[in-house]
């Protein structure tokens, strides 16, 4: 925040404005250096001896993380705001609306914005606009086309992943060419094998780059990719690079086809395709690769929630034969993380405290920690709210998977075969066996009558919990949360400054509850705990 209040584009205290002021604001958009600010500094560094600033991104990024706010001031960084959050006593109808209030405000706004009327319209200017861009003193990768009526924002509703009424138009293109040192393959979670390609190092858009994706054999096949060959490679709105080609007119004599592995470069075992599917796997579900990637799936946050696991300890744990199952991480004890490089007695009792921590986790989080194919952090919820419990799981056929918790029939399937797998059943078994409760996201007692099949949108700054927190809680007791109020809602949980959704809450006569009120209807201490 420090830092954020040096940068000159933002005001620190808002100007008066004809539209009625809102009681809670909150928006949206992006610092950034501009091409002139990005030179000053680099001949600077150059005057000090000290190393310039690779590209504006890293440049703006790198200020702001700066633990002294004077040193970002001499930044000179800029901010444009280009989308509205909470709004609350505003009455806004569209988009451009906003935009008016922002700059009424003393907001800077995204420039360059305007209503059109058709997609002609909109591929029109995004024609000008791409050849405009070259003049700006600032970088950017294209433009992002809205729905500008909020109504129809509503109307159109948002995917798990991204609204249904915004699209990014990018099409600069940042490539270079480079030689095809290598090909090596990486074995993930559920198996598939991937193919890395070993690049000579190439700045692109101001970043070194020496590997690049190549997916799966057959876009190797596809793209007749050989070890030696001159690739042209770019990145994907300057971040993710792939190759775009080969260039065939440089190719030397000795570049090599390469041959995708007959076994699985991690523990020799077979690997067979996919039916109807271009990803080769290994069935081995010993394998070392394999399983490295799921103890670090098991750890992340958004499952069983296990600080301290990162690649390198557990590289040590599958090597040495410590941990050859999920269940294994239960059965660890001091004296054998003791063996480990740069693991003492605060690194160790650190460690198992947050593994025992992690018995607690509920369903859903388990689910998301095993790995399973095609079932994510979402589809866990749903089977999670769904059914409630390990044991109502495996009493569902496939059909009733999908058709209850809405999944989908490939993810139901492929969760049906999971849990009645060997291996499946093995791991459940294991893990309930170390403590592993997996208690029901339908929770039984007061907490379950009060919110089975009730729904709850979250607003507002909380006191005692997160949102994430207190949605999970939710979900723990049987309720549903959604993201936005409907005629469907039960209740509106508002925190402080609950913006917009407070306000439709009163207009649709949703009961709004405070966070004291929602832990007193649970029968709930104000506790962060979860557990």
């Amino acid at each position: 925040t420090a830092n954020v209040r040096t940068i000159r584009d933002i005001p620190l205290r808002l100007l008066a404005t004809s539209r009625a002021s809102p009681g809670a604001l909150e928006v949206r958009g992006e610092v950034y250096m501009t091409h002139e600010e990005l030179a000053r500094l680099n001949q600077l560094q150059t005057e000090r001896r000290q190393r310039a600033f690779a590209n504006v991104r890293n440049a703006a990024a790198g200020s702001l993380k700066l633990l002294d706010s004077r040193l970002c001031a001499q930044r000179r960084l800029r901010f444009f705001a280009h989308t509205e959050g909470e709004t609350e006593g505003a009455p806004l109808s569209n988009h451009l609306e906003f935009l008016e209030l922002a700059r009424g405000l003393g907001i800077p706004v995204v420039p360059h914005s305007l209503p059109l009327d058709s997609i002609d319209d909109v591929l029109g200017y995004a024609e000008q606009y791409f050849e405009l861009r070259h003049t700006l003193d600032y970088e950017t990768d294209g433009i992002v086309v809205k729905v500008n009526d909020f109504a129809q924002r509503r109307r159109l509703g948002e995917s798990s992943r991204a609204p249904r009424w915004a699209i990014a138009y990018k099409v600069e293109l940042w490539q270079a060419t480079t030689r095809l040192k290598n090909i090596y393959v990486q074995v993930g979670k559920t198996g598939v094998l991937t193919p890395v390609g070993e690049l000579e190092q190439v700045m692109i858009a101001g970043t070194k780059v020496t590997r690049v994706s190549l997916f799966n054999a057959a876009e190797i096949e596809r793209k007749d990719l050989r070890i030696g060959d001159m690739l042209v490679v770019e990145k994907a709105g300057k971040v993710i690079p792939h190759v775009v080609r080969v260039e065939l007119e440089k190719r030397s004599v000795g570049a090599r086809r390469y041959r995708f592995p007959q076994k699985c470069p991690a523990c020799g075992s077979k690997v067979v395709r996919d039916a109807g599917g271009v990803a080769i796997r290994c069935l081995n579900p010993s394998c070392p690769a394999q399983l490295k990637e799921r103890v670090r799936c098991f750890a992340q946050r958004r499952a069983m929630d296990i600080d301290g696991f990162g690649p390198t300890l557990i590289a040590q744990l599958v090597d040495r034969g410590f941990v050859r199952s999920l269940p294994d991480l239960y059965r660890l004890k001091p004296d054998r993380l003791a063996e480990l490089e740069r693991m003492r007695q605060k690194s160790i009792r650190k460690l198992l405290d947050a593994i025992e921590a992690s018995k607690g986790r509920e369903l859903a989080r388990v689910l998301t920690g095993l790995a399973i194919r095609h079932i994510g952090e979402r589809n866990a919820q749903l089977l999670a709210e769904t059914f409630g419990s390990v044991a109502n799981l495996l009493r569902a056929s496939d059909n009733q998977l999908a058709r209850r918790s809405g999944i989908g029939a490939v993810a139901a399937r492929s969760a049906y075969r999971f849990l009645h797998s060997p291996e499946g059943r093995r791991t459940i078994a294991e893990l309930r066996a170390c403590g592993v409760k997996m208690p029901s996201t339908k929770a039984a007692g007061q907490g379950r009558a009060k919110l089975g099949g009730q729904k709850f949108v979250v607003t507002g700054t909380l006191d005692h919990y997160s949102r994430q927190e207190i949605q999970e809680l939710i979900r723990r007791l049987g309720g549903r949360v959604t993201s936005s109020v409907s005629h469907e809602t039960n209740y509106v949980i508002a925190g402080a400054h609950p913006g917009s959704k407070a306000d439709k809450a009163r207009r649709l006569g949703v009961p709004l509850l405070t966070e004291s009120a929602f832990l007193q209807m649970i029968g709930r201490p104000a506790s962060r705990a979860l557990t």
